[in-house]
């Protein structure tokens, strides 16, 4: 009981960091422990399985061991070389070591000391006739020697037999191990698993404990706050019986509700100042709206002035003007175009026609600086394509390609089809795309940086970052546009279309 006091008046008087550390700690610790514990588990009954195992590896080696030594044997008898000698001497020493280490020198009633108790004779009359066959080669007594070689062999071949008999004795042995130690393994692991709940519901409860202890204080909190927040201001003041961050927070929450209580009329005075002054702000708004709206009307409205273009056009006919008709009839189409495209989309013979018009205009405004050539080995001419995206590359080509060209520049269209594909070129012979602008249009981001582009992009209205925006998002392709350097210099601008039914 007394520490339950003791812990309870240690809660209320300790930081909440020092809680949470100690959480912290104590949780770890007890999960370190059992994870150190379950590991030393496992590791106690692989080594057992390994120790078991161990027997059977040991009896392969020295039976390898064994034939090396056999091997050597045999090849001192046939040829008598020195090499085979001194293998067979230096092998004879670590099978007699091994020998005495490995097996049981002697006899019990257990089936496996005494297999290997009959292995140790078995070797050791092995050794005796190998010997005698070495000693009678070395005197070049053949006959002699081929008689102890040949009891040698014999031994050797009963040693193997043994060798196997003793090796299933082994293996027979170790999967009874094996299994014991599996059914340990079973109980351990089941062990564990109850410890590792139990110390999770431990720690649960103890974590529960401490956030009550924590969020209890932070309701009562959030009940008064809501109270404030609903205009309640006539509301008891917080128990702040704790030392800790929660406590704290209590104490300074009282003395903001009696701040509040104090300065609350000197709050609605501000609050409503700045209702005035919003007041004032949005009457300025909508007076700088009427202002722009007024000066938008102020402008020239477009279908006046196309009509106004096709007056001109007529004047000129009756005047027989019949060039500059043409011309003012070929601006007016192309300002009716650009009126009449509300939609998305347009055909490609539209597209066309409209380049048609636009390079028209041009030519009349540059002269001999300016020569068009249009290939079209298309007949798809009907497919759905984004307006407005052929005349800006144009466009792009005439002002900012060949600007440096005093005469000679020539500006190339060829639209041709590839199956399902509608490949458009426009080529011009003049500075090229410089590689920095080129990356920053093709970029997957889209950002243009350069205060070149985005001059160009408010000047013509469409800018390539448009168009290549637009044809991005159309056909969702982000390889639908590129640009080239032409062969003869240049740029090459390339739209790969993809046909739509």
């Amino acid at each position: 009981m007394n520490l339950i006091l003791a812990v309870r008046k240690w809660f209320l008087n300790t930081t909440i960091r020092k809680k949470l550390l100690l959480s912290f700690i104590v949780s770890s610790s007890i999960m370190c422990f059992v994870v150190i514990y379950i590991i030393f588990i496992f590791s106690t009954v692989v080594n057992s399985v390994a120790i078991a195992y161990r027997s059977n590896a040991k009896l392969d080696e020295y039976s390898i061991r064994l034939s090396e030594m056999e091997a050597s044997l045999e090849q001192y008898i046939k040829l008598g070389s020195f090499d085979s000698i001194d293998s067979y001497y230096r092998l004879k020493g670590k099978i007699e070591g091994e020998t005495a280490s490995i097996f049981a020198t002697k006899p019990q009633k257990n089936e496996i000391i005494l297999r290997e108790y009959s292995l140790t004779k078995l070797v050791e009359s092995f050794i005796y006739y190998a010997d005698a066959a070495v000693a009678a080669r070395r005197a070049n007594n053949i006959g002699v020697s081929d008689m102890w070689y040949t009891k040698a062999g014999r031994g050797y071949k009963l040693i193997n037999a043994n060798i196997l008999e003793l090796s299933n004795l082994y293996f027979q042995r170790n999967i009874r191990e094996y299994k014991k130690a599996l059914e340990n393994l079973r109980s351990v692991s089941f062990f564990c698993i109850l410890i590792v709940i139990l110390m999770a519901l431990l720690d649960l409860l103890f974590v529960y404990m401490l956030v009550n202890n924590i969020t209890q204080p932070l309701e009562k909190i959030s009940n008064v706050a809501n109270k404030l927040a609903d205009r309640e201001f006539d509301i008891p003041l917080l128990p702040s019986n704790t030392n800790d961050e929660v406590g704290n927070i209590c104490r300074a929450f009282n003395g903001m509700i009696i701040s509040i209580r104090e300065y609350i009329d000197t709050i609605w005075e501000k609050a409503e100042k700045e209702n005035e002054l919003r007041k004032k702000e949005m009457e300025m708004a909508s007076l700088y709206k009427d202002a722009q709206l007024k000066a938008l009307q102020s402008q020239i409205n477009p279908h006046f002035l196309f009509n106004t273009l096709n007056t001109g056009a007529q004047l000129a006919m009756l005047e027989d003007a019949d060039k500059t008709s043409y011309f003012i009839t070929q601006v007016a189409d192309f300002f009716r175009h650009n009126i009449q495209q509300n939609s998305i989309d347009t055909t490609l013979e539209n597209e066309l026609s409209l380049i048609d018009n636009y390079v028209y205009i041009m030519k009349m405004r540059f002269g001999s600086k300016l020569n068009f050539e249009k290939t079209i080995e298309c007949t798809s001419l009907n497919q759905r394509i984004p307006t407005m995206v052929l005349q800006p590359i144009v466009e792009n080509c005439i002002r900012h390609g060949l600007k440096n060209i005093e005469k000679g520049g020539i500006v190339r269209l060829n639209v041709s089809e590839n199956n399902d594909i509608i490949e458009i070129k426009v080529t011009d012979n003049g500075s090229g795309v410089p590689p920095e602008i080129r990356e920053q249009l093709l970029s997957e981001k889209g950002e243009v940086i350069t205060n070149k582009e985005k001059s160009a992009t408010s000047e013509h209205g469409v800018g390539l970052y448009n168009v290549i925006s637009r044809l991005r998002l159309f056909y969702s392709d982000i390889s639908v546009f590129d640009i080239l350097q032409n062969e003869g210099g240049g740029a090459c601008f390339v739209l790969k279309l993809p046909k739509t039914k």
